[in-house]
């Protein structure tokens, strides 16, 4: 299975595909003679046949399985490409504005093109373009491809059984924002979002028939926005409605609300019991489970059921994204970004265990292959512009394969091809044992660039080598063997216990302020509460010091 696995990256010099993951081998590489050509979109079809993707000059239509361009269109800005559920179709989408000078050389005022593009994959060629002023506008077909939906103003427009051109039915929503098909294989429904300035916000369930007809409604007293998320069976929909400003003062970061809605019409609100946004809430792909993670820092992890009752608590921890693989009896728990040094957490799902934790720095994107054992950590830009790189792991915390260029490269995305069939393949996820896990997390290199040794180990052999610089074996900047390492890390937690003691310091002088009846503002009054994390800490540090 391992060798059948294929991924895309995107950068800064075009885009490749791989095939396999111990080993990848090259399958298709196009690259860009100018950096204004540069690849701004790709995304691979459902069942992973096609990639499709624009390079500032034509937009491209790719066979995985030999590299071979099947279709070549002259279309230079699309940003949005998506693929119809059967693989009948894909659609892309540029944003509706004139580049350039707004007047012609007489004087008259120019118009868009039309931004909304359809392509037809069996026939390769273009069919069609329509206005599309918003990303919102980009149909949406049902799982059976009977029926596509798409927003024209305040109109949902119902085209049926492939014809794209002529509506069947239609039904007016006004200041309907967005909408999202249920994936339901028999049943066709979609909700639509209605915001609101005056008053409640809501999302309403509606039935694709000629009356459009209404099922069920959310109401959302305080609303910007609304992700609504269906599960892999279409019988449930999460409703994640966000507020840019906590008109309270409590959050820098807005404050979230969360319901469950079934495709029946029942409908429950999640009670979370730590107050703060919610950073993150994913369906587990069977349908059956989803975790949200919450609450302000350190945040809280809980799954719950499709009635919404929780389930499993992973307690409080330093992280902000959730990950389910492919089968959803794997699950990762992580925290990137200025959160922690980039710990990952595995866990045996069905059996609520830990794996194995492993430390991946500067990382800002992972996900699970298709065959629900792998995964890939990458740091891209533009969210982070150095040590671009890319890693792939077995789910067991054991890197595979490293990719880290030794001069300047930009990586903006990893993609894994979509294999629909993987899923089938249920396995049985290991325990490890103390050695096991002494073998696993990012590769190093000793001073002499012969001998490899793994980041977990780095108090017992300590030799780092920037990642520009591994795939030479250079030794320049590496640190000193063996007991050396000792030294970077003691002064490591020496860094953090002046670091976190310097914290306390300022929380005592806030609590002395509170005292003499200073009001505090509600951030000051956050730094107080995360005291006693704070000391916990510290005492751990001091003890391995």
């Amino acid at each position: 299975m391992e060798e059948k696995i294929g991924f895309a990256i995107r950068g800064a010099e075009g885009i490749t595909l791989f095939k396999g993951v111990t080993n990848p081998k090259e399958v298709y590489k196009h690259l860009v003679d100018d950096p204004a050509n540069d690849v701004r979109v790709m995304n691979f079809s459902n069942s992973g046949k096609y990639l499709s993707f624009c390079n500032s000059i034509n937009t491209y239509l790719i066979d995985t399985e030999t590299g071979e361009e099947l279709l070549c269109h002259p279309l230079a800005k699309p940003t949005i490409i998506v693929f119809s559920p059967k693989d009948t179709y894909f659609v892309t989408w540029e944003m509706y504005c004139i580049y350039g000078r707004r007047t012609a050389a007489d004087g008259t005022v120019k118009t868009p093109n039309p931004n909304i593009n359809y392509f037809s994959i069996a026939e390769k060629k273009h069919l069609k373009n329509i206005i599309g002023k918003r990303k919102e506008d980009v149909p949406q077909w049902t799982a059976d491809e009977k029926y596509m939906l798409q927003i024209v103003g305040s109109e949902i427009l119902a085209f049926e059984e492939g014809n794209i051109d002529k509506s069947k039915f239609k039904t007016v929503i006004t200041d309907v924002n967005c909408i999202a098909v249920c994936p339901h294989q028999t049943q066709h429904l979609f909700t639509a979002f209605i915001p609101s300035k005056n008053e409640a916000s809501k999302a309403e369930l509606r039935r694709i028939d000629k009356d459009m007809s209404l099922v069920s409604t959310l109401i959302f007293n305080n609303c910007d926005k609304l992700d609504m998320n269906w599960n892999s069976k279409g019988t449930a929909m999460l409703a994640l409605a966000s507020v840019d400003v906590d008109k309270t003062g409590k959050s820098y970061y807005g404050i979230s609300f969360l319901q469950v809605l079934s495709f029946n019409g029942e409908k429950c609100r999640i009670t979370f019991d730590k107050e703060g946004s919610v950073h993150n809430v994913k369906w587990s792909p069977t349908g059956s489970h989803f975790a949200a993670c919450y609450g302000y820092m350190p945040a809280k992890i809980t799954v719950y059921n499709v009635l919404g009752n929780p389930v499993w608590n992973l307690g409080e921890c330093h992280r902000n994204e959730i990950h389910f693989n492919t089968q959803g009896n794997l699950f990762i728990t992580c925290g990137f970004g200025a959160l922690t040094a980039g710990k990952i957490q595995i866990w045996n799902f069905d059996e609520q265990k830990e794996i194995n934790t492993i430390e991946v720095q500067n990382t800002t994107h992972l996900e699970f292959s298709p065959d629900g054992q792998h995964f890939y950590t990458a740091t891209a830009a533009p969210r982070m512009r150095v040590d671009n790189c890319y890693r792939l792991w077995k789910y067991t915390g054991e890197m595979l394969y490293e990719y880290a260029p030794t001069t300047k490269y930009e990586l903006w995305k990893v993609q894994w091809k979509p294999m629909p069939e993987a899923v089938n393949h249920k396995f049985n996820p290991a325990q490890l044992s103390k050695d096991d896990k002494a073998k696993t997390g990012v590769r190093m290199l000793v001073a002499n660039g012969t001998v490899e040794v793994r980041a977990n180990a780095i108090k017992k052999v300590g030799a780092y080598v920037p990642p520009h610089l591994r795939a030479s074996g250079s030794t320049q900047g590496a640190l000193k063997q063996s007991s050396a390492a000792s030294i970077v890390v003691t002064q490591d937690n020496e860094k953090k216990i002046k670091k976190i003691e310097g914290n306390l310091r300022d929380i005592q002088k806030l609590k002395d302020k509170k005292e003499n009846g200073e009001n505090l503002q509600p951030n000051q009054l956050e730094k107080i509460g995360r005291e006693p994390a704070l000391l916990a800490e510290l005492e751990k540090l001091k003890a391995s010091a």
